[in-house]
Formats: structure tokens, sequence, C-alpha cells
């Protein structure tokens, strides 16, 4: 008769080795989260410098003088760029007789990223006409 007044259900044991496993679970989860989070904002500073530096580079030579040399400056609080503009030779005919010029210009967008600083550098080669003797700036 004892048998028949046997409770059925979970022992404190088994209840706390669940709780172990549940809490281990969620930690890992979380985790996992956090880290995708992390690096869908670092993924977005990314995306927003390569903008920055498309823009930027754009610009010089057709809103801004193509003019040989380093620029820099700040583009908000968090991004800063900087430029180079040199003159290109390698392969090329004689500026004289086929009346361009040559640049290579390299655009650096940089910020702080959460332990270092991070940056984003776009180059290209940029045609120019050779302007008379005469007609230099």
């Amino acid at each position: 008769m004892i048998g028949r007044f046997r409770q059925s259900g979970f022992s404190l044991l088994e209840v706390l080795v669940a709780f172990a496993i549940l809490g281990i679970s969620l930690g890992v989860l979380l985790q996992v989260f956090a880290t995708g989070l992390r690096n869908a904002g670092t993924a977005d500073d990314y995306t927003r410098a390569t903008l920055y530096a498309e823009s930027i580079l754009a610009a010089i030579g057709r809103e801004v003088p193509l003019d040989e040399g380093n620029h820099s400056g700040p583009i908000n609080d968090r991004f800063s760029w900087r430029s180079t503009v040199s003159l290109y030779s390698d392969g090329m005919p004689d500026p004289e007789k086929s009346r361009v010029r040559a640049y290579r210009i390299g655009v650096e967008v940089f910020w702080s990223g959460l332990s270092q600083t991070r940056s984003v550098m776009l180059e290209t080669l940029r045609l120019a006409p050779v302007e008379p003797p005469g007609r230099r700036r």
C-alpha cells in the first residue's frame, strides 16, 4: 500500500539542473545577439565611411580644384577625411603630346571605433587637360 501514495513529479535536483541548463543557454544566446548588434553597428560605420569617401573623391577635380598635395577636414563629429593628390606618370604618354595629365587621387575617411581607429581608403586615377603655358593658375 505504500506504493499507492507515491507522488509523481520532479525532484529538487532535477529542477536545479534544468534551471542551470536554461541559464547557460540564455547567457549564450544573449552573447550571440550582442555580438550581432555590435557587428551591425560596425558594418553601418563602414558603409557610411565608404559613402563619404566616394562623395569626396567625386568632388575632387570637379567641385574642388585638382591641385597636388594633401587636404583634410572633418565630416561631422565622428568622421574625418584626408586626401592626397599626386601626378601619375607610369605608362602614361607625354602630357605635352597627349594634352592630358593623369593624377592619382586617394581619399581616406577615418573614425574612432570601440577599441581602435578605423578607416576606409579609396583611390582612383583622373585625367585633366594640360593648360597652355600662359594660362596656368
